[in-house]
């Protein structure tokens, strides 16, 4: 009874098609994550001055804290 439910249910391809866009934009935004790393490990090297990477900050908008993350540690966001 509930395959039958199923069938006649719009509601459920609806729920298969945005469970599916979810996992996709999931893997895009990892994806877009890893080269904000990449490119904030590419602009400041350990020995950058403190103006750039406010720099850095602001253009990013985020965190002084997540920039340095990024820097200088294995962040989840430098895994693809």
């Amino acid at each position: 009874m509930d395959e039958i439910s199923e069938r006649q249910d719009g509601r459920y391809p609806e729920l298969r098609r945005l469970g599916e866009e979810e996992r996709r934009v999931a893997l895009e935004l990892q994806e877009i994550r890893a080269q904000i790393a990449s490119l904030v490990q590419q602009l400041l090297p350990h020995h950058a001055r403190t103006e750039k990477i406010d720099d850095v900050v602001r253009v990013s908008g985020y965190s002084r804290t997540l920039i340095d993350v990024l820097r200088y540690k294995d962040h989840p966001w430098h895994r693809r």
